[in-house]
C-alpha cells in the first residue's frame, strides 16, 4: 500500500465562496420578504450593494489568506 491512500482528510470549514453565496441567498430572501411587505426597494441599488458586499467579502478573505 502506498502512503497517500493512508492520508487524513482535515476539515476546513465552509470554503469562501460557499459563505459568500449564502450570504448574497440570505439578503435576496430578506429582500423578497421586505417587498411582501409592502416596502419599496431600488433594485438597481440594492443589487449594486450586494455585489460590493460580495466583492468585498472576497477581496478579504483573499488578503487574509496571503497573510497565512
Amino acid at each position: 500500500m502506498s502512503d497517500h491512500t493512508s492520508a487524513h482528510r482535515t476539515s476546513r470549514g465552509p470554503r469562501v465562496g460557499t459563505i459568500v453565496w449564502g450570504i448574497i441567498l440570505l439578503l435576496l430572501g430578506l429582500g423578497v420578504l421586505a417587498v411582501g411587505a409592502g416596502l419599496t426597494i431600488d433594485l438597481e441599488a440594492a443589487l449594486i450593494g450586494l455585489l460590493a458586499l460580495a466583492g468585498v467579502g472576497l477581496l478579504v478573505k483573499a488578503l487574509v489568506a496571503r497573510g497565512d
